[in-house]
């Protein structure tokens, strides 16, 4: 690696009581198709683009339009700036959803997804949590953001659990969250 090149990221795996969050990969790549493709998943992700900032129309149609979203986050964390893990159930070996970071820095801002026959059931609120210690061990600095449509209720419910409060602002109708 030369001088001004990016640190990639090693997206370390993370287990908890009833998870595996492990770096996002092409073998979750009929999960990720599940997800995406769901109308219900989708409604409140905004603009998805590819690497090249190319549109992905949502939901994903094809499991080649989910791939490339794989690829954003795998060439995210080898530029040092974001990445996702799965989220996997330990118990079942199956793919759920996925979370990690849009940004890393003095403002680390934490995104998440999860299939809806998973919602309610503590799963996120688990993976949020060892997502935000994995952060704060490697950033112990960093501010923590998310950025939530006010009509996503799941989502505010569960980043208000996770500590994070509403700031008045807001960015491309999303308000931010923060975590003090």
């Amino acid at each position: 690696m030369t001088e001004g090149e990016p640190t990639p990221l090693l997206v370390e795996d993370i287990q908890t009581e009833r998870l595996t969050l492990t770096a996002l990969s092409l073998s979750h790549s009929a999960g990720m198709y599940r997800l995406w493709s769901h109308p219900d998943v989708v409604r409140y992700s905004g603009k998805v683009t590819d690497y090249d900032r190319t549109e992905i129309a949502m939901p994903a149609s094809a499991p080649a339009e989910s791939d490339k979203i794989i690829d954003f986050w795998r060439r995210a964390a080898a530029d040092g700036w974001g990445f996702r893990w799965a989220v996997v159930e330990r118990a079942s070996n199956a793919f759920v959803g996925h979370i990690g970071f849009n940004s890393l820095g003095a403002n680390s801002e934490i995104a998440y997804h999860l299939s809806p026959d998973h919602w309610g059931k503590g799963i996120m609120s688990e993976a949020g949590r060892a997502a935000i210690d994995w952060v704060l061990i490697n950033n112990p600095d960093t501010v923590l953001e998310a950025f939530i449509e006010d009509a996503n209720a799941g989502s505010i419910a569960l980043i208000t659990r996770l500590g994070f409060k509403a700031t008045g602002t807001f960015n491309e109708g999303a308000q931010c969250y923060r975590r003090p």
